[in-house]
């Protein structure tokens, strides 16, 4: 019985995720309009907000219930699987043109951030709680200079011949962010349950299953987005979920506490998550901003070198 509940659970938050996914873009595109914003502005600030939610619940519960490894390794397990998954997978189905402000402003500050993470953990072995007040800081400054600046290099969204209501918009953004942190919910939820009753650790569960489940949101807005031909939003979804993770979850998460590091998340997952950041470019080559085929064939490549690398660990012991 507790194993069919666990897959209804799995089923229902899939349904939920695709149809709050597809309610998320429709408000992002419509705020974009609106405000005269690049859409790739609104996808690394409200869309990578709003499919960032079941991260945020996930993390924050476990840490209150004393999971640490399954709070951090949610997040760092998220940042692995964005890239290293959605990312490729969003490409092989679509090439991603990658905007300049996304090239030239939001990769870099991400990238910077996970080295910053990564030093931080490295050097006290957990994450303070400064480190933590400091990253939300952070985060605020984010959102407030690429609202306010509007990374002053995209054309703005144009206006449609009809908008929709201010209350239309809000509606569907409130009904989309709710509707993927249910869905994300319902699937960890149920996908954690199957994990623990096979005996799986925490911090094992938080970075891979856990992981892939909190990052279902990115990958159906990121695939809707692109179906859409809504690139720069597909993109700056996954840049920009990658660094609320960071700033806003971990920042959160800490206030309730120190949070501990794992060893293996330190000494293993942490440099994963460092290196497929800062290597990012290496998908889009540089000048052409174009994730093409080819470059997401590389992405998934070195996620599942990481998998396997995982699962070794993971089963050694018992081998």
């Amino acid at each position: 019985m507790a194993v069919l509940l666990a897959l209804i659970a799995v089923a229902g938050g899939l349904a939920l995720l695709t149809y709050g996914a597809d309610r998320l873009i429709v408000a992002a595109v419509a705020i974009a309009r609106r405000l005269r914003l690049p859409e790739a502005v609104i996808g690394a600030t409200i869309v990578a907000g709003g499919t960032s939610m079941p991260e945020l619940v996930a993390s924050v519960s476990g840490a209150l219930g004393g999971q640490y490894g399954l709070a951090v390794g949610n997040v760092v397990g998220s940042n692995i699987f964005n890239v290293g998954v959605i990312l490729a997978l969003v490409a092989l189905v679509a090439p991603l043109q990658v905007a300049p402000g996304i090239a030239r402003f939001d990769w870099p500050f991400m990238a910077a951030v996970s080295a910053a993470c990564g030093a931080i953990a490295l050097v006290a072995g957990v994450f303070p709680q400064w480190a933590c007040c400091l990253f939300l800081a952070v985060w605020l400054g984010y959102i407030i200079w690429s609202v306010r600046s509007g990374h002053g290099t995209e054309e703005a969204a144009e206006e449609p011949a009809v908008a929709r209501s201010p209350a239309m918009i809000a509606l569907s953004l409130v009904a989309g962010i709710a509707m993927l942190s249910g869905g994300g919910w319902l699937l960890v939820w149920g996908s954690v349950d199957l994990a623990r009753s096979a005996g799986i650790s925490d911090a094992i569960i938080g970075l891979t299953i856990v992981a892939a489940g909190t990052s279902a949101p990115e990958l159906v807005t990121s695939l809707m987005a692109a179906k859409r031909g809504q690139h720069q939003i597909a993109v700056a979804n996954i840049v920009g979920s990658n660094t609320f993770n960071i700033l806003l979850i971990l920042g959160l998460t800490g206030l309730f506490g120190t949070l501990p590091v794992a060893d293996e998340i330190l000494h293993r997952d942490l440099w994963w998550m460092v290196g497929i950041s800062l290597l990012l470019p290496l998908a889009w080559g540089f000048g052409r901003r174009l994730i093409g085929r080819l470059g997401g064939g590389l992405l998934l490549a070195g996620y599942l070198v990481y998998l396997a690398i995982l699962l070794r660990a993971v089963l050694a012991p018992t081998g």
